[in-house]
């Protein structure tokens, strides 16, 4: 290659120095490109080693059959018994970790022999239309110190609560009524509410017996209260039904009763006062019927006037 001559010296060192300054640049940017793939290189190395470094544990497994919809199955994994720990940071959580499986929170055991036992218990949270076969993940627990424990895949077969076979024959897809609730014993309920219901007729029929034996007794003691009753099998328009209410009121006063003799009964009987102008009046008609000999000019309402004294005589007993 023939160098390039230049006029002036002091051009061609700053040439030199030029293509010198680019080829260390150059230099630089390979090294700094070069720098991450080796790092890559080293962590990976470094990966390799932990892998080859974690041991495999001792694990009791469940059972690999006869699983449905909602069943537990639990792992139990035995820890080292020199003193190592498990990685808190490194537990594998409670949470759902695939389609037919849900890891619950992990516990903690010791055997009759004093080693340490860590239980991680999975709920199958799906129902496959048929035998299907799932696996129990592996798990890698790094250790506080020294290599970390490891454990395999474990599958299981999980069965569908019913079987489609099943169900299509017979009728068991189609929607049923809810079955009869169960007959509750009522033979005690009724016993007493027999006897409930006898002492409640009982207890009316004496209280009729009372009732009707009172009044009858009031019939045959109060003045009114027998003049009613005789009154209402007479008629009014006869002599004897207005000696009979005249019988009432003499009892009552206690002599025979004339008209102007009717303010002392009033008083000695105040619960007769509201009917004061009614007996003037049935006064007035009995002497114009019995002494003036002339008949009287309207009819009076003897029948009403003998109840209502029966009835105020009546409120106003003890």
């Amino acid at each position: 290659m023939t160098q390039r001559r230049y006029r002036f010296p002091w051009l061609a060192r700053f040439a030199r120095f030029a293509r010198l300054a680019g080829a260390a640049c150059r230099t630089s940017i390979a090294v700094a490109m070069a720098f991450p793939a080796a790092q890559a290189q080293a962590g990976a190395a470094a990966t390799a080693t932990a892998a080859t470094a974690a041991v495999d544990a001792i694990v009791q497994q469940p059972r690999a059959f006869g699983y449905v919809l909602g069943d537990l199955i639990t792992q139990r994994i035995l820890l080292p018994a020199d003193g190592r720990t498990v990685d808190p940071a490194a537990l594998p959580r409670a949470q759902r970790i695939s389609a037919w499986l849900e890891r619950r929170p992990l516990q903690w055991g010791t055997d009759a022999e004093g080693r340490r036992w860590m239980h991680v218990t999975y709920q199958i949270v799906n129902a496959p239309q048929t035998l299907t076969a799932i696996a129990l993940p592996a798990l890698s627990l790094p250790m506080t110190t020294g290599p970390a424990l490891k454990t395999g895949a474990h599958l299981i077969s999980v069965g569908p609560l019913t079987p489609q076979t099943a169900l299509g024959k017979g009728g068991l897809l189609e929607m049923r009524p809810d079955r009869p609730a169960p007959v509750l014993p009522t033979a005690p309920a009724a016993r007493r509410m027999g006897l409930w219901l006898g002492a409640l007729s009982a207890t009316l029929a004496a209280w009729l017996g009372w009732w009707g034996w009172r009044n009858r007794r009031e019939s045959m003691r109060l003045p009114f209260a027998r003049a009613w009753r005789r009154l209402r099998r007479l008629d009014p328009a006869q002599a004897e039904a207005w000696l009979c209410l005249h019988r009432a009121l003499d009892e009552t006063a206690g002599t025979v009763l004339r008209a102007g003799a009717l303010p002392g009964l009033l008083a000695q009987a105040p619960h007769l006062q509201p009917l004061r102008a009614r007996l003037e009046q049935f006064y007035r008609q009995s002497d114009q019927r019995f002494f003036s000999g002339m008949p009287a000019a309207e009819p009076f309402p003897l029948r009403a006037l003998c109840r209502d004294l029966y009835l105020a005589e009546k409120r106003a007993r003890p």
